[in-house]
């Protein structure tokens, strides 16, 4: 299971692990105990930083790739529930969305989506989608988060819902891998495009010095927000979503092809003997 205490019930059907509220933020994790320094291999890119404190994972299109069907189908029944159930005009869900960061964002931000009953709807609604033919079992995703330096934490932080990133990390088969799970709950509401997000993510994984905390996303947008904010950036994705063409982020540190790549372009996290990403694949 993945670690962490339950700090609020939430009304979808799990509890959040590692959410934050404004009174208190009680996160259990492990005592870290540090490994012995390692020398920066030849070509690690991360090699010119300070050994970051914690590693925080985007989930959707990050941990895992698969030419965007999990991305298209919640897309799908975003435009679905804003059409049919609030009476939108067609595409004013994708506006919302550009604005604000997230289609949720923009309508609780423009007063749509104000009624704690309808938000609980949407959110049911929207993620009630068939992660289970899109996404399986990651063997190699596996060996490279097992062999990650244990003395530095890893959290997934998604914009998405606990119960959503939960289950895609169940079915990779990597659930048990992380701390916990900061999700937009968590963070107030506010998405990745805002710095409070990850001010309440520092809070959240006990860390208060942006400079050692390293982010892996797939969105440029939050890869920018991120490196503004001082954290270290590894965009995951070289092609856009929309057009195919190539992506330039001067904002990210790194930029890799897949997450399992991050073996390859800053060995020093690891310790023990892992394998280049896609070896003996």
């Amino acid at each position: 299971m993945i670690r962490g205490v339950v700090d609020r019930a939430l009304p979808i059907s799990r509890q959040l692990i590692g959410a934050h509220s404004a009174s208190t933020a009680r996160v259990a994790r492990r005592a870290p105990t540090r490994a012995a320094a390692m020398p920066a291999p030849a070509g690690d890119a991360m090699s010119g930083f300070k050994e970051p404190a914690v590693i925080f994972f985007d989930c959707d299109d990050c941990l895992y790739k698969n030419d965007w069907k999990v991305a298209n189908m919640l897309t799908r029944k975003i435009e679905s529930f804003c059409a049919e159930r609030l009476q939108m005009k067609e595409g004013y869900a994708y506006e919302l969305y550009k604005k604000w960061g997230t289609c949720l964002r923009g309508m609780q931000q423009e007063g749509i989506l104000n009624c704690p009953e309808l938000l609980e709807e949407y959110l049911e609604y929207s993620h009630d989608i068939p992660l289970h033919e899109h996404i399986g079992p990651d063997p190699e995703l596996r060996a490279m988060l097992q062999s990650l330096d244990p003395s530095i934490p890893r959290w997934v932080f998604t914009a998405s819902i606990e119960p959503h990133a939960r289950r895609c990390l169940e079915l990779l088969g990597v659930a048990d891998l992380f701390e916990g799970i900061i999700d937009v709950r968590a963070v107030d509401w506010v998405t990745k495009h805002d710095a409070d997000a990850y001010a309440a993510a520092m809070r959240i994984a006990g860390v208060d010095d942006p400079s050692a905390c390293l982010f892996l996303d797939d969105s440029t947008s939050n890869v920018r927000a991120a490196k503004k904010v001082g954290w270290r950036t590894v965009l995951v994705g070289t092609h856009a979503r929309d057009c195919g063409s190539k992506i330039e982020c001067a904002e990210a540190d790194v930029i890799v092809d897949r997450v399992h790549q991050l073996v390859d372009v800053a060995p020093g996290l690891f310790v023990g003997d892992v394998a280049p990403a896609g070896a003996g694949v």
